[in-house]
């Protein structure tokens, strides 16, 4: 109605250009999170004349109804602040020429101090933009409703969209201030919009509930809003949400779907105190984990992201939630990341040792980020994590590695070292270097990533008798290898290399039955003994190496395991280790 208006007033002002020219429709958009800008004036400047559109609200739209705007003619478009007086306060200002009867959008998005915020992950400017470009006003079907996509969203990576249940996608790699430029035609009906990464639509990055059959539109526009990860810009609360602009102007919002944004997970038990030996683990009041024992962990799995995680905690025997002992809330997670979650501490403190470095020992849930399923270069990556209430600051190296340096309790690195895929020494010291104890890690695996975990108690009988320190290796998997062999501080470790050199042998290797197994050493010991273990550290067999000419040696009989990889670890009779050697059993 007020278009018509000004263009009877243009034809009786004797205007012949305007009363031919022919007005075209132009939405705007406000996309932007800025906090600053929550509420904007639009400034619309066309042949001279500025008209002023007040207080358009974030994620909402104007068709621009106060203003006529014609084709052919150059538009600008200013935004200010919703306190504005005049166009020279705006933030933004584009220009750009609009066609004669045709149909545009103007999206406002972007932010006014980037820094602040996640750079976008496609590497695009996120500062103040307005996106404009024409949308096609007809559509092939009226029965149903024809959709562009927006994607409006800084730190959302680049992804395709597709309606759920289709397995085509409905756009593909659409990024930051991206747009689909055919129309995609759905039937009017309740529909779940999915934005995956690209190529794969397993991997969730968020979803919608559209209901396109109440809105009714022949033509609607869908803006994806707000943060991926709202918390790590600037702490915004502004989650994702579909804005789904329709032709009058008016906004529907679909907000994000519960759950549908998903972080990777992996539970892992190192809390000794034997109250807690086995358990239940409840997430959002769903059993998650059943039958989790002390030193053992769940492979990583997806939980909701963006929304806060209650972890329960019962007895292995429980049948619901109601069995619980404790719950812990944890804050959301960020979407698409991978976590550690680690169970660590004591029920009642006063059965047990106080941390020296006066740690609060109780029990809790530790969430690390920047997990691991797998190292980026063939050399394994290894994690270090303290878990041992009564244990002083602590470090981790071998002859070669330094796995972590005065970490204390509850803390773990960082980030993983990488280290060659075979066995290591690795020993624990206290801060002022001394060893406390040494461990035989096997860190093979090509491209592995691993959690190197020093559990139990320092000293088990000012711990209600609990188990004793030992060290596991927590692989992607949740394989866990809970039988890392331990040396004394006395001992020096030898590195494979040097046994071959010095007349150590495993033959045949590989053996389908039966191997010779020799070792040359100084001891005086009588004899040793050896054990042959898994790659998941397990003891299969054990037996004695008696002395010989050139040391001590023995034939083994290794039929009866699987075909694979082994090694054989040869000990004192005191118990110490001696070193090891791999076995491979092949037919």
């Amino acid at each position: 109605m007020i278009r018509r208006t000004l263009i009877a007033v243009a034809i009786l002002l004797g205007s012949a250009s305007f009363a031919l020219a022919q007005l075209s429709v132009v939405t705007f958009v406000h996309c932007s999170p800025e906090p600053s800008l929550r509420v904007v004036d639009l400034y619309v400047t066309q042949a001279g004349t500025t008209t002023k559109i007040e207080d358009i609200a974030f994620q909402r739209a104007s068709n621009m109804n106060e203003a006529a705007i014609f084709g052919d003619l150059e538009l600008t478009l200013s935004v200010a602040p919703s306190s504005s007086i005049n166009a020279s306060e705006a933030v933004y200002q584009t220009t750009f020429t609009p066609g004669p009867d045709k149909g545009y959008m103007a999206i406002f998005t972007g932010l006014g101090k980037p820094a602040d915020y996640v750079a976008n992950p496609n590497g695009k400017s996120i500062g103040y933009a307005i996106t404009s470009y024409e949308v096609p006003n007809s559509n092939s079907d009226p029965t149903k409703t024809a959709v562009y996509f927006f994607n409006g969203s800084s730190d959302l990576e680049a992804g395709d969209i597709l309606a759920r249940g289709v397995s085509k996608p409905l756009a593909s790699s659409v990024g930051f201030l991206d747009r689909s430029t055919t129309a995609s035609i759905l039937d009017r009906k309740a529909t779940t919009i999915d934005f995956t990464k690209v190529g794969d639509a397993k991997k969730l990055l968020a979803s919608f509930s559209v209901d396109l059959g109440s809105m009714g539109s022949n033509i609607l526009v869908s803006v994806i809003s707000g943060f991926k990860t709202p918390g790590d810009n600037a702490k915004s609360l502004d989650t994702l949400c579909l804005l789904n602009v329709l032709e009058d102007g008016r906004v529907l919002r679909s907000p994000l779907i519960s759950g549908s944004q998903t972080s990777r997970v992996q539970i892992v038990h190192a809390a000794a105190d034997p109250a807690f030996a086995v358990v239940d683990l409840y997430v959002n009041g769903t059993k998650a984990f059943d039958n989790v024992s002390f030193r053992k962990a769940s492979a990583f799995v997806d939980v909701p992201a963006n929304t806060p995680l209650v972890i329960g905690i019962a007895p292995g025997t429980s049948s619901a939630y109601k069995d619980t002992l404790t719950t812990v809330t944890l804050t959301p997670l960020r979407p698409t990341r991978a976590y550690s979650i680690v169970a660590l501490g004591v029920s009642d403190t006063l059965k047990f040792a106080k941390n020296p470095q006066g740690v609060d020992p109780r029990f809790k849930l530790m969430v690390y980020e920047g997990a691991l399923e797998k190292n980026g270069t063939t050399k394994t990556g290894v994690r270090t994590l303290h878990a041992v209430t009564d244990a002083p600051n602590v470090s981790f190296a071998s002859s070669t590695v330094s796995y972590a340096n005065k970490v204390g309790y509850g803390d773990m690195t960082t980030s993983y070292v990488e280290t060659e895929p075979a066995t290591d020494t690795v020993w624990m010291s206290d801060a002022e270097g001394k060893k406390l104890k040494g461990y035989l890690c096997d860190f093979r695996g090509a491209a592995r990533a691993t959690i190197m975990i020093a559990t139990g108690f320092l000293d088990p009988s000012k711990n209600s008798n609990g188990p004793g320190l030992s060290v596991i290796l927590v692989d992607a998997s949740g394989n866990v290898n809970a039988s890392v062999i331990s040396i004394d501080p006395d001992v020096t470790s030898v590195k494979e290399d040097a046994l071959l050199a010095s007349g150590w042998s495993v033959s045949p290797n590989p053996t389908s039955d039966v191997v010779r197994f020799v070792v040359a050493s100084a001891t005086q010991s009588a004899s040793l003994s050896y054990d042959v273990v898994d790659i998941a550290g397990r003891v299969l067999l054990s037996g004695i190496l008696p002395a010989q000419d050139s040391g001590f040696g023995a034939s083994i009989n290794v039929s009866t395991l699987a075909q694979g990889s082994y090694r054989i670890i040869a000990r004192t009779d005191s118990g110490l280790v001696l070193g090891s050697m791999g076995l491979s059993i092949s037919r």
